[in-house]
């Protein structure tokens, strides 16, 4: 894995991780003790998957087509099944709210939309 990706992987889930830390705190003082739980759940498996993405990378680069399709195709069954483990125990136990986790589980690209799209925004709207 390359330094960029490493780099960039480490701001993104950092972002990810602080603001499913925020939302959670915020959530537990209003009194959603199992939505704030189930944010940080789904933005800790949401994280993984992120990682285990840039991990994949390499693997799906290879010069042959066929290792190629084989590695991504593994590559998407592996993520998947690591994001149905949060949902899963979310619809099974009571202390998690499953929307919490499915807000959670798309931290990383609500992380990626805000650094990529809506830092840019304001910083052209305050120009």
């Amino acid at each position: 894995m390359t330094e960029a990706v490493r780099h960039m992987q480490k701001k993104i889930c950092s972002q990810a991780m602080m603001g499913a830390l925020a939302g959670a705190v915020l959530l537990i003082i209003i009194g959603e003790k199992a939505m704030g739980k189930g944010l940080v759940l789904g933005a800790l498996f949401s994280v993984l998957n992120f990682i285990l993405m840039g991990f994949f990378l390499s693997s799906q680069l290879s010069p042959s087509r066929p290792r190629a399709s084989a590695a991504a195709l593994g590559s998407i069954f592996v993520r998947f099944a690591l994001l149905a483990i949060p949902l899963i125990i979310a619809a099974k136990m009571d202390a998690l709210d499953f929307l919490g986790v499915v807000i959670g589980i798309f931290m990383v690209q609500l992380s990626i939309l805000y650094d990529q799209v809506l830092k840019k925004f304001i910083k052209h709207k305050d120009s």
